[in-house]
């Protein structure tokens, strides 16, 4: 939180039975983001795994006020430190943000990552 204008600039959280039930679930995360309109403005970035069932299970969340370096390697340090552990081989897709491209190797070396269009 910023004192200066009291604002967030990033608040990270996720449901912590997903965090029991992780193992449970396919060895592949989808990363993304949104853009947050109307009066609360700023970026949600997600993290997304599927159970054997196919069903969607969003893991981790991080609303930040600017689209940074920083803020995507904090995102991805969080989520690898509360659901993944950084030597486990999963595969991770994303869009092309340059900044994820650059950032995932670093933040998980053993993941296979793939960038969609």
């Amino acid at each position: 939180m910023s004192c200066k204008d009291k604002r967030f600039t990033r608040c990270f959280w996720y449901f912590g039975h997903l965090k029991k039930t992780y193992k449970l679930l396919r060895p592949v995360v989808v990363i993304d983001k949104t853009f947050l309109k109307g009066r609360y403005r700023g970026t949600l970035l997600t993290t997304i795994a599927i159970d054997p069932s196919n069903h969607i299970f969003p893991l981790a969340f991080l609303i930040i006020d600017l689209e940074t370096i920083e803020s995507w390697t904090y995102f991805l340090e969080m989520f690898g430190y509360n659901f993944h552990g950084y030597d486990t081989r999963f595969v991770v897709i994303s869009d092309r943000n340059p900044i994820i491209i650059n950032d995932v190797p670093k933040v998980f070396p053993f993941a296979i990552h793939i960038k969609q269009h």
